[in-house]
């Protein structure tokens, strides 16, 4: 098992290491360390104008 130090504000990062335990889709291809990064301030999800009835 590989331990992957974090120190970004992800939804992911748990004591100073990334807790993402599976490769799912990339939800940010603008962050250049992690492809993955979800910011703990937004929840983790992206906000979305579409509205559903």
């Amino acid at each position: 098992m590989t331990m992957i130090q974090c120190i970004s504000p992800c939804v992911y990062e748990k004591e100073g290491e990334c807790t993402l335990t599976h490769v799912t889709s990339v939800s940010n291809t603008q962050e250049q360390d992690c492809a993955y990064f979800k910011n703990k301030k937004d929840g983790g999800i992206k906000k979305s104008n579409i509205s559903y009835y």
